[in-house]
């Protein structure tokens, strides 16, 4: 026990009380505890986080097949699955 608050508790007439160690020990795992819960939390947090990422899935494109030209109005234009080819059906260009 410090030597201000054995001074206190003198001066004072015990009035003002210092903690037993046990007390001091109490506090000190339970500060503990409570750092202890806040990392676990943000490990659970964290984790969480990482599963929808991966869970996140890419839609697919479209099918290949012929669609409305984005580029030639009136027209189609070829898709091959992956990208658009200089192939072209419907009116002249």
């Amino acid at each position: 026990m410090g030597i201000i608050r054995k001074s206190l508790m003198i001066g004072t007439g015990g009035v003002v009380r210092g903690s037993s160690k046990k007390q001091r020990v109490a506090k000190a795992q339970l500060k503990e505890l409570r750092t202890q819960t806040q990392m676990q939390s943000a490990a659970l947090q964290q984790q969480l986080y990482e599963q929808r990422q991966q869970q996140y899935v890419a839609p697919a494109p479209p099918p290949p097949g012929w669609y409305p030209a984005p580029q030639q109005p009136g027209s189609m234009q070829w898709w091959d699955g992956m990208q658009w080819t200089p192939h072209f059906a419907g009116p002249p260009r």
